[in-house]
């Protein structure tokens, strides 16, 4: 079936009711159409009959005379192939309703179609001949006469775990009224209920019965009625008289949640109790020593007062506060707790609480200071400045510095002062991404991402973006208007919905106007496309003869809606006050030029030169000096210039002086005088025969200059490697010099290297180069000048002279290489005897004071982390008679000035660990045969080896 468009716009309804039924204008047995609100979700939609609107449906296609499909008006009966909307179960021919579906897609922006009834949206298309009965079980079905599109099977949606037992049918699920069992929210009882009114999870009830479960507590049982969930904390209350931890507090009662058992608890008779909550008295607990005591909070099992040894005891107490080194190294005895603890120089370092900085006073008793005062540098949120902040300082500093970055929208820039983002967003702003990461919003810091409103107006022209400010370009404008869009002769048309912005398009029929008969002026109208409304008709243009504005030509061709007629000849009389003529075009009488900006032009009596000055009727010319350039020679002819020529009534033209030979007049003098010893004639020699003597002068003379050459060395270096494109730019350039008529030359854009070659090149041929524009169009310009004239040699011509110079010059070259190589022969006898390698005079490591319980294998042990590293790692460890543990290597006599180093670089780190440790009293560096040798003698005669 083809879709009928004047059908379709009779289709059309309005957006707040759904047209329920047969859209055919008969009423037949449907009666009046029912309007439904759209906003209403019941499943069942009811019509004004006793029979459902859908089963009717089903049993007009069946009579195959009074169901219409709504797209293409035509009857439907039982072989047609069927589609049916989900939501208002309207019945469409399925070819129609899948070219509705491809159509509706294409010009939306969510490439979804919309229900002809009931605009119910959807995304899926039907697919290409395969279209299904009403349960979709069954593709392509077989006509049912009795039952049209149903395929006679049990429907068995999914609407419930039974599922739909109606045959094949359209319209709605039936109610299921099977039963099924449900439990209530503790699972201990069950009832049987319709599937239609069971819940989805199965529990709806309360069987009112006791939970009885086991609390968290252990000893209770929970009350609650039916539950769903967890039990909870303990309600109960215990009320007996309990005790705290420390046995300080008691209660009468406490409620049972609120028990925390940790262990049993006594004092000093024996006596034991078991605590059950923290009280928030702090008790005092004396040492044994009777002399110092601690504070302890509640806890469990409290500290019994007199059993703790006391820490500053002697036999506790072996190091100073600081720990760093040990009481007898101080030279203090100490007999009691009692007696003052010795302090050392060192600083104190321990931890504060604040947990970052340590004390920095001198070793001391006591408790460290209580508050922190020590002072951070600390940088701000932007990390631009840095501040210094006491400790106590919880939040960062905050600067002045402004974020002015840029926002994820890419059109604001961030206004905080002292952003956290800032400093990311430098970083994100120095890198590199693609276009499609820029609009990434995960890609910027949570600080700048925009929460404006974009507000912009959309491409429609009417409406603004809604979206949040954004990067690129907005979406395009979703209104539209459900009315038509016609051009005004009716043949063009954009069917609703008409998106907002659409703009019709151009209408290649005939304009209406044109039928209307001929203009004012008399012509036909000029045949024109249609156009708007607002759009007036384009003027006639048909030929006619027109006089002109000057009266010279009564007949000039032009057109109909021309009023201004010109011919286009200048008016040539003369100006009243001056000796020109009048420069303006064909023109009205009377409009003459009121004002003369002509050149003056007439002659002056100073120098040749005319007047350049603007037209000054009625006066003399300006006695001024001329500015027209004038060529000016040296005495023997070789130099030339221009120079202004400023003659004026005090002073003559510069064209009557002379100019002073320079160096350049000796050197070319030379240049013949060498030319004449060579007996090379400027004229009258063949030019093979010049050439060949100009070869021999390029290998005698030294410097480039003296070859006199018309073209520089970089002109010949590039000719010597591009000779067909640098010979046509020279022959363009003879061309422009041979040319009278021609000033100037403008080249076509080329490369750097490229316009480098012509502007050494326009040296040669004293020609005037500039590069003009910008890349990549730059390009070269040339002009000739009152001295530009063509060289006398070719490029062809002057290579073969450049590479005789160049080959002779390298020739040069080596020669004084060779003379300058000299070669010398030195014989050299060796030392008789080389210096010995040095020793080291500290070659081993002395641990002194060794503790009782500490042998050389614990030393051993302990200081192999830091002494792997060392060239002592493979040393060996050895008890001496003293007591003492002696380290070194096993040849220790032959110890490099690099084991010396180590040992220095490690001794401190060995001596601290070793008193922290409690292994022994320090580590001391040492020479292994001097001690070696005291205890050799110290152990007596009977000993020696």
């Amino acid at each position: 079936m083809s879709l009928n468009q004047d059908a379709l716009q009779d289709s059309q309804i309005d957006d707040a009711y759904v047209v329920v039924g047969s859209p055919s204008s008969e009423k037949s047995d449907l009666g009046d159409f029912e309007q439904v609100d759209p906003s209403d979700d019941d499943d069942e939609l009811e019509s004004l009959g006793d029979e459902p609107y859908y089963e009717m449906a089903v049993r007009e296609i069946a009579r195959g005379d009074s169901y219409q499909c709504m797209i293409c008006t035509v009857e439907m009966d039982y072989t047609c192939h069927m589609y049916n909307c989900p939501k208002c179960y309207r019945v469409f021919d399925y070819e129609c309703i899948r070219e509705w579906a491809l159509k509706s897609s294409k010009k939306s922006a969510s490439n979804t179609w919309k229900c002809p009834n009931c605009y119910f949206e959807k995304r899926e298309i039907p697919l290409n001949n395969r279209h299904s009965c009403w349960c979709g079980k069954s593709v392509n079905p077989e006509p049912n006469p009795l039952n049209p599109n149903s395929c006679g099977q049990t429907c068995d949606a999914p609407v419930c775990v039974h599922g739909c037992a109606k045959t094949c049918h359209l319209g709605p699920h039936p109610t299921c009224m099977r039963t099924v069992k449900i439990k209530c929210l503790c699972g201990k009882q069950s009832k049987d209920v319709f599937c239609s009114e069971a819940p989805k999870n199965q529990e709806s009830f309360r069987c009112k019965k006791r939970c009885g479960l086991l609390l968290p507590c252990g000893l209770h049982t929970c009350q609650r009625e039916c539950h769903s969930g967890l039990c909870g904390d303990c309600p109960e209350t215990i009320n007996c008289e309990v005790k705290c931890y420390c046995g300080l507090e008691s209660k009468a009662s406490v409620a049972c949640k609120d028990v925390m058992i940790q262990a049993k608890s006594h004092d000093h008779s024996g006596k034991e109790w078991i605590g059950v909550f923290p009280c928030k008295k702090v008790r005092t607990v004396e040492y044994a020593c009777g002399a110092h005591s601690f504070t302890e909070p509640c806890q469990s099992p409290p500290s019994l007062g007199s059993r703790i040894p006391c820490p500053f005891s002697p036999t506790s107490l072996k190091t100073c506060p600081c720990g760093r080194n040990p009481l007898k190294d101080l030279n203090s005895k100490r007999t009691s707790c009692t007696d003052p603890i010795p302090t050392c120089e060192s600083i104190c370092g321990k931890l504060l609480k604040c947990g970052k900085h340590r004390c920095p006073f001198q070793c001391h008793t006591g408790e460290c200071m209580q508050d922190c005062t020590c002072v951070d540098k600390i940088p701000c949120s932007c990390n631009a400045k840095t501040f210094l902040v006491p400790c106590k300082f919880e939040n960062k500093p905050q600067c002045n510095t402004k974020c002015e970055s840029l926002m994820s929208c890419r059109r604001h820039r961030c206004m905080e002062r002292c952003c956290e983002g800032r400093e990311l967003a430098r970083k994100r702003e120095k890198s590199t991404f693609l276009t499609r990461d820029k609009l990434d919003e995960s890609r910027v810091e949570a600080q700048h991402i925009c929460l404006k409103q974009c507000n912009l107006k959309l491409a429609c022209g009417r409406h603004y973006c809604q979206r949040k400010c954004h990067p690129g370009s907005c979406p395009p404008c979703l209104e539209s208007d459900s009315n038509d869009l016609l051009c005004p002769c009716g043949k063009t048309v954009v069917p609703a919905p008409v998106r907002c912005g659409t703009t019709l398009p151009r209408c290649f029929h005939p304009c209406i106007k044109t039928l209307q008969g001929p203009l004012e002026c008399g012509h036909p109208p000029m045949p024109h496309y249609c156009h708007p409304l607002n759009e007036p008709c384009p003027s006639c243009t048909a030929p006619v003869f027109k006089r002109c504005k000057c009266g010279k030509n009564e007949k000039v061709r032009t057109l109909c809606f021309q009023d201004d007629v010109s011919c286009g000849q200048i008016c040539g009389q003369k100006l009243p006050n001056c000796h020109h003529i009048c420069q303006k075009t064909c023109h009205e009488e009377g409009q003459h030029q009121t004002e003369c900006k002509q050149v003056c032009g007439a002659p002056k009596g100073f120098c040749e030169h005319s007047c350049r000055y603007r037209c000054h009727p009625g006066r003399s010319c300006p006695d001024k000096p001329c500015t027209e350039n004038v060529k000016v020679k040296c005495i023997c002819g070789h130099r030339t210039a221009n120079r202004v020529c400023g003659a004026h009534s005090e002073q003559a033209s510069a064209s009557e002086h002379v100019l002073d030979c320079n160096e350049e007049c000796e050197i070319a003098q030379r240049r013949m005088d060498l030319m004449e010893a060579f007996g090379i004639q400027e004229k009258g020699v063949e030019a093979s025969e010049r050439l060949e003597s100009l070869r021999h002068l390029a290998e005698t003379v030294l410097t480039f200059q003296e070859l006199h050459l018309p073209f520089t060395e970089a002109s010949l270096s590039i000719f010597a490697r591009q000779s067909n494109w640098c010979s046509q730019i020279e022959t363009t350039l003879i061309k422009l010099m041979q040319d009278k008529q021609r000033p100037s030359l403008h080249f076509k854009p080329m490369k750097p290297a490229q316009r480098h070659f012509i502007h050494e090149l326009a040296q040669a041929f004293n020609l005037y180069c500039e590069s003009q524009d910008q890349e990549p169009k730059r390009s070269c310009f040339v002009k000739k000048t009152a001295t530009s004239a063509g060289p006398t040699l070719s490029l062809a011509e002057a290579l073969p002279l450049y590479q005789s110079f160049r080959a002779a010059q390298k020739n040069r070259k080596l020669k004084e290489i060779e003379r300058s190589i000299t070669t010398k022969i030195i014989n050299f006898t060796a030392g008789q005897e080389e210096n010995p390698a040095p020793l080291a005079k500290l070659n081993g490591l002395l641990v002194r004071g060794v503790f009782s319980g500490v042998d050389e294998g614990t030393i051993a042990t302990r200081m192999h982390q830091f002494l792997k590293h060392t060239l002592l790692k493979d040393s060996r460890y050895t008890k001496l008679e003293s007591g003492d543990i002696l380290i070194c290597a096993e040849n220790y006599a032959k110890a490099s000035p690099n084991v010396e180093f180590d040992i220095q670089r490690v001794i401190g780190h060995l001596n601290v660990f070793v008193q922290e440790e409690v292994l022994a009293e320090n580590v001391v560096s040492c020479e292994v045969s001097q001690v070696l040798e005291f205890q050799r003698v110290s152990s007596g005669p009977s000993e020696k080896k």
